[in-house]
């Protein structure tokens, strides 16, 4: 059972809400990091969604601290992507670069999609001058709620490295979420995320993390 699966919602804390947005944050077993669940409502159609989060070029203009993003490698056989991720950091702290493999699943029956992402920490030398790291779970639910609206769940515990103490992490660890889901809410009304894609989803519903539900209350 993966880190994300084993949140318990009655552990979590309400941190922001907005008319279009919730955020909690959450211990994890055997860290000191809290992981956070960023729940959104998006005014477009799901697949808006799906195509920003397959446009790796654009992800600097909308994944909070991002500064460079970039495919390794695309697996065969729908078996999803390794993914170069570099984080910037205020001084003196080192920015942080992220490697990570991740692969989609959706349920046919209800048109969720569901991205797990993992850390691949030695796919690549270490970069002097940057921490690497070595442990990170994430994951995106996206689900339709009507023909031009879709929830969009974001997942994400990450053990940063190097010397981040972590009750200061703990303390901006909303961030992440807030800032990132409130940048793709304006990039997917750009023209062209209008236009479905032809992403490398596993057609297999059992695989789908829905460890969410408990924070979502219609």
């Amino acid at each position: 059972m993966s880190l994300l699966e084993k949140i318990q919602s009655n552990t979590c804390s309400l941190r922001l809400q907005k008319d279009w947005l919730k955020i909690y944050t959450c211990p994890v077993p055997t860290s000191d990091f809290l992981s956070f669940v960023g729940i959104a409502t998006m005014d477009v159609p799901q697949h808006s969604v799906l195509h920003l989060l397959y446009d790796v070029d654009a992800a600097t203009e909308w994944v909070w601290k991002t500064d460079e993003m970039k495919i390794l490698e695309e697996l065969p056989d729908n078996q999803g992507r390794i993914v170069y991720q570099k984080v910037t950091a205020p001084w003196p702290i080192s920015d942080r670069e992220i490697i990570s493999h991740s692969r989609g699943y959706k349920d046919a029956e209800t048109s969720e999609i569901f991205i797990k992402m993992t850390a691949e920490p030695d796919i690549l030398p270490e970069h002097a001058n940057y921490v690497r790291v070595r442990q990170l779970e994430g994951a995106w639910n996206i689900m339709p709620i009507s023909e031009n609206r879709c929830r969009v769940v974001f997942r994400l515990h990450i053990e940063p490295g190097g010397e981040i103490p972590s009750w200061l992490a703990n303390i901006a660890v909303i961030d992440t979420p807030y800032n990132t889901l409130n940048n793709m809410r304006e990039m997917v009304k750009r023209e062209k995320y209008k236009t479905p894609i032809d992403a490398p989803f596993v057609n297999s519903p059992e695989d789908i993390d829905q460890n969410y539900k408990d924070f979502i209350v219609e």
